[in-house]
């Protein structure tokens, strides 16, 4: 079976060489040397556990170069290996040049890839501080890496980081449990795809006053599809947090029950499912259909009953893990 490392484009090199041929690449003094165009603004750490797979981890190295395309960045790419025993490392080198529609468009990247033995945590951690840019900072996205090898790495790979990303649509433990040095400074992308629908969500329900909202709600429900369960449980606890203020208006009424639930074969028809119930008779309902970008809100919420089609836009690749890293 090949490594992680083989999938994926670049040129082989020698560890060693790898930081020296970069800077003999960008500093050619031949005419038109793209060198002016790749002032990186950051580092941008992508690792990879056993389990992700080559059309996966091909799938978030695109996503990154593209997000580098509007964001310069040097991107380091940790492969674990199931043939290297000793201690030893491989790598590989790739860049490229994005040229837009004018020549001051142009935009270069660079990333550098690790084959790594994952037990070696130390050595690791001392390979890819001397690959990272000086004096930028730097962000780490964990994709399949195992919760507990990622607390390993909490005093020496992540010592400096400004944020960690997952997703956690994509991981099999909720990582959001680990013990992390700074909880603020972690994100998760299935929050950060959120963004068009709380933005959808928030437009309509801002038209009714809080009050209203909060009174007589029995039960705030969401049903997501499978490949959405990190999406139902950010939402969830978004909307927790949006309506937490409604102890204030009735200190007496029962607490609001949430409830999340995996809606299974209903992802033929819809991927998320929102629902306000109230024990008044009063409702609000909000789906994404499975297929497209449109979405629909049916509502009784003292106003008349209303029925209005939504479009909930994704994100592009580059505007997520901007979200995720930034905001």
């Amino acid at each position: 079976m090949k490594d992680l490392i083989d999938e994926l484009p670049g040129l082989d090199l020698p560890v060693g060489e790898v930081t020296d041929r970069l800077e003999l690449m960008w500093d050619s003094d031949a005419s038109g040397s793209p060198s002016a165009f790749r002032a990186s603004q950051m580092n941008v750490v992508l690792h990879f556990g056993w389990d992700v797979t080559a059309e996966q981890a091909q799938e978030r190295f695109s996503a990154l170069l593209t997000f580098a395309q509007r964001y310069p960045s040097r991107i380091i790419v940790l492969c674990p290996s199931r043939s290297i025993k000793d201690a030893s490392m491989r790598a590989k080198l790739f860049s490229q040049c994005y040229i837009g529609d004018s020549h001051r468009e142009m935009c270069c990247c660079e990333a550098l890839l690790l084959g790594y033995e994952p037990d070696n945590c130390g050595y690791l951690a001392n390979q890819v501080s001397v690959w990272l840019e000086p004096d930028l900072p730097s962000y780490h996205w964990f994709c399949g890496v195992p919760s507990a090898r990622i607390e390993q790495y909490s005093d020496n790979l992540l010592k400096g980081v400004r944020r960690s990303i997952y997703d956690s649509s994509f991981e099999g433990e909720d990582l959001s449990q680990l013990d992390w040095l700074e909880p603020s400074r972690v994100s998760d992308l299935a929050l950060a795809r959120l963004l068009p629908v709380r933005q959808a969500l928030g437009q309509f329900l801002s038209g009714y006053e809080m009050r209203g909202l909060c009174e007589n709600l029995d039960s705030v429900i969401l049903r997501h599809s499978d490949a959405m369960s990190g999406e139902g449980t950010r939402l969830i606890e978004w909307l927790r947090d949006c309506l937490g203020e409604c102890e204030k208006y009735d200190s007496t009424a029962p607490e609001v029950k949430y409830i999340v639930e995996n809606c299974g074969e209903c992802e033929l028809e819809f991927s998320l499912a929102l629902e306000f119930k109230y024990s008044d008779g009063r409702y609000f309902k909000w789906r994404k259909f499975a297929k497209g970008s449109m979405g629909e809100i049916e509502a009784s919420l003292g106003k008349s009953k209303e029925k209005i089609s939504t479009r909930v836009k994704p994100l592009g690749a580059e505007q997520m893990i901007a979200e995720a890293l930034f905001f």
